[in-house]
């Protein structure tokens, strides 16, 4: 074995160092499904409980917010998910072919712009969620007074929201397929599926 053969081992294992993104994404997934169970708990509690719980803003509110937090949560668990499959099937076996699995097309990760796309996705969808919480929280006060500086701070969030969405729109780190071509992809992966003496 010459030195080029060690070289290309070493550089082509390497690429196994993935794993530990594989599972410290799985693990923050959990992570983040136990907490959205835990923010829906706390929503039936608020929502069953009297009017005191929260602190004189409407009834409900708290409730609105706890459930709010909970699909955040959930969201972000569930592109943790897909994140560390996409790595998975890009780095550890990216020869494992995607049709065995039978998934659906928009589950397929091609590219490593794939990933960073929808990453990019998910922390402009957790901003639109942290401006709902905090006007929520704002808003459903019953003494309500507030200066340009409070105003202010409650509207940079929705203007870093379009400035970042509007950013993600120019780079376009990853095209998105059209409806149809999913929709085409996904006959074409059934129809190679099917045994050769049927039609």
């Amino acid at each position: 074995m010459n030195l080029r053969e060690i070289e290309r081992h070493i550089i082509v294992g390497s690429r196994f160092f993935t794993i530990l993104a594989v599972i410290g994404s799985l693990a923050a997934s959990v992570l983040m499904f136990f907490l959205g169970i835990f923010n829906i708990y706390e929503a039936f509690r608020y929502g069953l409980a009297d009017g005191s719980v929260s602190d004189g803003a409407p009834y409900g509110t708290a409730a609105i917010i706890s459930v709010i937090e909970s699909l955040d949560r959930f969201l972000i668990g569930i592109v943790l998910l897909y994140f560390a499959y996409g790595v998975y099937s890009l780095f550890i076996h990216p020869e494992e072919s995607e049709e065995k699995l039978e998934l659906p097309a928009w589950l397929r990760v091609r590219q490593i712009g794939q990933l960073k796309q929808v990453v990019a996705e998910l922390i402009v969808v957790i901003l639109l969620v942290l401006f709902l919480r905090v006007a929520l929280q704002s808003f459903g006060e019953p003494n309500l007074d507030l200066n340009w500086t409070q105003v202010a701070t409650i509207l940079l969030l929705p203007v870093s929201t379009a400035l970042l969405a509007l950013a993600l729109r120019l780079v376009e780190l990853h095209p998105k397929p059209t409806r149809r071509t999913i929709v085409s992809t996904d006959t074409a992966a059934q129809r190679d599926r099917k045994p050769a003496g049927k039609k």
